[in-house]
């Protein structure tokens, strides 16, 4: 079949014919239907998170469930749409069993599609713990994309934010996760007021009912220390100051963005004001079920562009160059 792989050392995938994938005894095989492409798979393309062996890259995952392992029960129909839950969690470790399995901390887990094999690929496996059934009405690509571009988004706004009906939010960013997050919190009640350098973004989030945009070069404008929650899609070193700036005493910083590596934090006005600085990584099995049901809804509707998986080189280029508008799927 033919994937695309991570090599060590290597820009670009390498495209590929592997065997088809055969299921342990918990497993299931899905037969992809759409792998969104993410910055991480760039991150490791560009050497900051290396791996030293080779793997199908594609950690945003929806497919059809064609074969089972000997030991899965659930039976599977002809046609359902199932996502994979990219962190791939144990089920057996505290974190997992207190409902927080995406902090899974088994030393032998590995993220689909970041360590070992992925959706980049015309089938792939996967523990049949870590998929959730998609509702009807949701597109593959859209379902896909979800698992991270939606999830991730989810996770940090209502449960790191805590952000519920009345709460001020100040959302930097409006790539991919952060104009899904902005429905993410305009769904929850939150006031939004929504931060970009780009006007077609600006433009995007006042469609989705966000009542104050406003380009970044002109933050000058707002009130500082006025923001419940402040949610910081790029994390940059000038983000996460602006974050920092428009916090109010007592609120919550969330930074999401792996924009450099260090970001630092003005010890004065944390300590003085009690600033929580919350960090945040994707989201848990309970999350996915919960935003498809919000997706079904018509409550966030992801912005999905798609392209055939053969072609992911020339759209991971487009990703890093910043041509795609919001978030792309590839189809096998």
């Amino acid at each position: 079949m033919f994937a695309a792989r991570y090599v060590p050392g290597q820009k670009e995938l390498s495209l590929t014919d592997v065997p088809k994938p055969k299921p342990g005894p918990q497993d299931v095989i899905l037969k992809v239907r759409a792998a969104g492409i993410c910055h991480s798979d760039l991150h490791v393309l560009h050497g900051e998170v290396p791996y030293k062996e080779s793997f199908t890259m594609g950690h945003e995952a929806c497919g059809e469930v064609v074969e089972t392992g000997s030991q899965v029960t659930e039976k599977f129909a002809p046609g359902d749409l199932y996502a994979v839950h990219g962190p791939n969690p144990c089920g057996h470790c505290n974190f997992c069993r207190s409902g927080h399995d995406n902090l899974c901390n088994d030393p032998s887990r590995t993220f689909i599609g970041l360590g070992q094999d992925g959706a980049y690929a015309e089938y792939m496996k996967v523990p049949a713990r870590n998929i959730v059934k998609v509702p009807k009405g949701i597109s593959p690509e859209v379902a896909a994309v979800a698992t991270d571009a939606v999830l991730t988004p989810y996770h940090a706004i209502k449960a790191m934010g805590q952000v519920q009906m009345g709460s001020k939010v100040m959302i930097i960013g409006l790539g991919g996760l952060g104009m899904n997050g902005i429905q993410i919190a305009l769904a929850l009640g939150a006031n939004v007021t929504a931060c970009d350098l780009k006007e077609p973004n600006l433009e995007m989030a006042k469609s989705f009912g966000v009542q104050t945009v406003i380009n970044s070069k002109n933050l000058s404008v707002l009130e500082p220390q006025s923001y419940d929650v402040v949610i910081d899609f790029v994390g940059l070193e000038a983000t996460f100051k602006d974050a920092q700036n428009f916090v109010k005493p007592g609120g919550t910083i969330v930074l999401v963005g792996l924009g450099s590596a260090t970001a630092p934090v003005t010890t004065a006005s944390a300590i003085t004001y009690q600033i929580r600085v919350q960090g945040t990584f994707w989201g848990t099995h309970i999350e996915m079920e919960e935003l498809y049901d919000l997706i079904a809804a018509g409550k966030i509707k992801p912005q999905v562009e798609t392209a055939p998986l053969k072609e992911v080189n020339h759209w991971l280029h487009e990703l890093a160059e910043g041509k795609i508008k919001s978030r792309m799927a590839l189809i096998p």
